[in-house]
């Protein structure tokens, strides 16, 4: 069963996110591969973690357990990616070996999360595959991006809401009162941060049928510039 208190952050970048599950009181387990952004947040969150509230791992996760080069990107800390061609757009500033673990193993040590984040540029579905390898699943589960295909992997999980939410919007997002999830706080979301989770998402829950007509329009605009038409990311719930 997934514990009500826990959000599993994987890609935690500058940390945007994890200030607003933090904040909003939940446990979280933070993961980053890139080891400069670890130290940084580690210097942040360090009364966070010294209270027992976080935990930030300095790693991967993937398909199997080992070590494996991760690409840090020279133009963009978000583009850095374990898969070479994500991470060298626009060139690549070093290539360093980072330690991968299997989301399983981790929902084994700390528990299955009642949220799951996952953005971890090009790596996204491998990560988001591992949870057919558990027998309890989060109670929401977001991903960056999203296709059709996505949604019928999360189907046959159970997964039967989703929402395809344009993250050029988060910025003027708000908590909604009362609150539907955690604590009650007032929050301004910067952006590239992934915004609400769970219930407090906007728009309504829609079926598998209901988000591919959305996903199909989205991918299959003429206009392919996501600067004028936003990016999204796909939300999913266990009923």
């Amino acid at each position: 069963m997934y514990r009500n208190d826990l959000i599993f952050d994987v890609g935690m970048h500058k940390g945007q996110d994890t200030a607003f599950y933090l904040a909003k009181g939940f446990r979280v387990v933070a993961i980053e591969a890139n080891p400069s952004l670890v130290r940084w947040a580690r210097f942040r969150f360090r009364r966070e973690i010294k209270r027992g509230q976080l935990n930030i791992l300095n790693i991967g996760v993937g398909e199997k357990e080992g070590v494996f080069p991760f690409f840090v990107s020279a133009r963009h800390s978000e583009w850095s990616s374990f898969d070479q061609q994500t991470g060298s757009r626009g060139g690549c500033k070093k290539v360093i070996q980072v330690p991968m673990l299997p989301l399983e193993d981790l929902m084994k040590e700390h528990g299955v999360p009642y949220y799951l984040k996952i953005d971890v540029e090009g790596y996204d579905v491998t990560v988001l595959k591992r949870v057919a390898e558990i027998a309890d699943r989060p109670k929401f589960v977001s991903i960056e991006n999203g296709w059709g295909f996505v949604v019928d992997f999360l189907t046959g999980l159970g997964y039967d809401g989703f929402k395809f939410i344009n993250q050029t919007e988060v910025p003027s997002m708000r908590c909604p009162k009362p609150c539907k999830e955690g604590l009650e706080i007032d929050w301004t979301f910067p952006a590239g941060s992934s915004g609400p989770f769970g219930e407090e998402t906007p728009g309504v829950w829609k079926s598998a049928e209901e988000i591919v007509v959305d996903i199909d329009a989205y991918w299959n605009h003429p206009e392919s510039d996501s600067s004028k038409r936003g990016w999204y990311d796909l939300h999913a719930q266990l009923s």
